[in-house]
């Protein structure tokens, strides 16, 4: 089970319900023990009150039953006790599960309940016992009466005592079976309130960007998670500082080797060859550095496109105009190649986005079409505006890229097998840690409208317009 929130509410319902289970048993047990212990005294009070009952008649008649009465005598039960409802105005039903005996010393019958159902035995033997009458167990209990000389026996169907005893263990039982749901809804809600914390943690990491390094700040953490936040801070604090060191060595070292590759260039631009070959080799010579020089360039942006400080202030910008203001850049690698270039921008489409930032991204998707198409290629740059989002697309008729390609080719430094034109392999790393750390979506694709090709589609956030204060 991967979820903590649903492992603690299982394991505690299925715990408290096993306590329940067990509460119930236990109670179960209690009350029949208290029952039996309860009704066992009852029979010693009822064989001690028909003792009583009897001395207090022989003293008051100058009577004692005697061993020759020819029918015993009988205590009549009125027909209402038994009738279905357990009370009435004489008694309750219960009585008729009731009945006593009294014997002479001899064992003569003297007196007994008018309980037809019911015939008891002599039993000489004092104490409580079992027995069963007509299949069914009775609870009984036999005394001696040193004074009156006779037997008494009081017995009790042990139907009374299951029946109390469910009765009462089903009223329990229903208790706590109907508190088990708002157990469970209590559990859940300590569950959810005690996981509140981590569910914060990671609400705040989730919403961070991808450069943003700055240690987690909670007013109240649990003592349990300071370790763990603690843990997360340090992490952070570390990586981000990796990041700037490897951060300034690429920036620095790209600054410090473009000022003596553009002072070789111009030696070797100076260079007045007198043969065919010399030339080569100074052609060689100036499209290397050219190449060099890009790449730290790339490098440069890469690092500053990195750092999102670099980068955080928002304006509105008017696409066309920068997609113009880039093609014009490129214009004589646009002529040279003749390459025919197709703008589809709606003149009043803006953006909300910071401006360098775009036109870094949009100089490297317009770059890499018009690199990588042959010559007389065509490349189409396209928006599209909605009411949430504005999606910036640049299609060209290459060779395109195969879907092995394509899950690589944001990678740094990744160059296609098929592509043998000049290029350093990080224009689209750049693309996307831009995109990253914007908030853009990114999506290659096949061109449909040139059947070969690649088109690279941008999808920004349709954001309102932010306005300057007076």
């Amino acid at each position: 089970m991967n979820s903590i929130r649903a492992y603690l509410t299982i394991t505690l319902v299925i715990g408290i319900g096993l306590a329940i289970a067990a509460s119930i048993a236990m109670s179960y047990q209690r009350i029949t023990h208290e029952t039996e212990e309860l009704y066992d005294a009852e029979l010693a009070q009822i064989s001690r009150v028909l003792e009583a009952v009897l001395s207090i008649e022989f003293e008051f008649t100058g009577v004692h039953i005697s061993e020759t009465t020819h029918e015993k005598q009988k205590l009549v039960i009125s027909p209402e006790i038994i009738a279905e409802g357990e009370y009435n105005k004489d008694g309750h039903k219960y009585e008729k599960k009731l009945a006593f005996q009294v014997w002479s010393r001899k064992g003569v019958p003297l007196l007994g309940s008018s309980n037809n159902d019911v015939s008891l035995s002599f039993s000489n033997e004092p104490g409580y016992s079992y027995e069963t009458i007509d299949d069914k167990a009775w609870r009984t209990f036999v005394r001696y009466s040193d004074t009156l000389s006779i037997w008494i026996k009081v017995s009790q169907s042990v139907e009374i005592r299951e029946d109390v005893t469910h009765k009462i263990a089903s009223v329990n039982a229903s208790i706590l079976l109907i508190l088990l749901p708002v157990i469970f809804i209590l559990i859940t809600l300590i569950v959810r309130k005690g996981l509140a914390p981590l569910n914060e943690i990671n609400r705040q990491i989730s919403l961070r960007g991808n450069n943003n390094l700055t240690p987690l700040n909670f007013t109240s953490v649990p003592n349990e998670l300071q370790q763990i936040v603690g843990s997360i801070n340090h992490l952070m604090s570390s990586l981000g500082a990796a990041i700037e060191r490897q951060r300034r060595f690429t920036g620095n070292a790209a600054h410090e080797l473009r000022t003596p590759l553009a002072a070789i260039k111009v030696h070797a631009q100076n260079m007045h060859p007198d043969n065919e070959r010399l030339k080569n080799i100074q052609d060689h010579i100036v499209s290397g550095i050219d190449k060099l020089t890009h790449l730290f360039n790339q490098l440069i942006t890469l690092s500053q496109a990195e750092c999102s400080q670099v980068y955080d202030k928002k304006e509105a910008v008017n696409v066309n105009d920068l997609v113009c203001e880039i093609t014009t850049e490129l214009s004589a690698t646009i002529h040279r190649k003749q390459i025919t270039l197709s703008t589809h921008i709606d003149k009043n489409i803006k953006i909300q986005a910071n401006r360098e930032k775009l036109s870094i991204l949009l100089r490297n998707l317009i770059d890499n079409a018009v690199k990588y198409v042959p010559d007389q290629g065509k490349v189409t740059i396209n928006a599209e505006l909605s009411d949430t989002r504005v999606n910036l697309s640049v299609s060209d008729n290459g060779i395109g890229l195969n879907q092995e390609q394509k899950a690589h080719v944001f990678e740094r430094f990744y160059r296609a097998s098929s592509q043998d034109m000049d290029g350093c392999g990080i224009g689209l790393s750049i693309v996307k840690e831009i995109c990253d750390s914007s908030g853009y979506s990114i999506a290659l694709s096949d061109t449909e409208r040139y059947q070969t090709g690649l088109t690279v589609t941008v999808g920004m956030p349709n954001e309102p317009m932010a306005t300057d204060n007076p």
